[in-house]
C-alpha cells in the first residue's frame, strides 16, 4: 500500500488541505486549494476492506470466505464504512454551500451584483 495523505495537522489538529501538485515528469506546479476526497477519511483497514469489496464484484458471500469472518461481520464492516463516506460527502456539501455563500456576499459587497439578484443566488443553493 501506498503512503497516505495526512488528513489533520499534527500540531493543532485542524484540517489540512492540499495546496499543490506538481509533476514529477514535466516540473509543472499547480497550486490552489484540494481537497483529499472521499475516501480520505477512511482507515488502512477500512480501505482494504472497500479494495478487496471491488475485487470480489461486491459479492459478500465471497468477502465473507476471503476474509474468514461471518456475513453478518461484513455487512457491519461495510455499513460502518458506507455511514462513513456519506458523512464525508455530506461535510463537503455543506463546506461547498458555504463557500458560495461567501463568494455571493463578497459580490454584493463589491458591487458586482445587486443585493436581490444576491437573495436570489443565496436561495437557491
Amino acid at each position: 500500500m501506498t503512503n497516505r495523505t495526512v488528513n489533520n495537522c499534527p500540531v493543532c489538529g485542524n484540517p489540512l488541505t492540499i495546496s499543490r501538485l506538481s509533476c514529477s515528469g514535466c516540473g509543472t506546479s499547480i497550486e490552489g486549494a484540494f481537497g483529499h476526497g472521499l475516501f480520505s477519511t477512511l482507515s488502512d483497514e477500512e480501505i482494504e476492506f472497500v479494495e478487496l469489496f471491488v475485487v470480489c464484484r461486491g459479492n459478500i458471500k465471497e468477502v465473507e470466505k476471503r476474509l474468514g469472518i461471518s456475513y453478518p461481520t461484513v455487512r457491519g464492516k461495510l455499513d460502518g464504512i458506507v455511514a462513513k463516506l456519506e458523512r464525508t460527502r455530506h461535510r463537503g456539501d455543506d463546506e461547498s454551500r458555504k463557500k458560495r455563500r461567501l463568494e455571493i456576499l463578497d459580490a454584493i459587497k463589491r458591487g458586482d451584483i445587486s443585493a436581490e439578484q444576491g437573495a436570489i443566488l443565496l436561495e437557491e443553493l
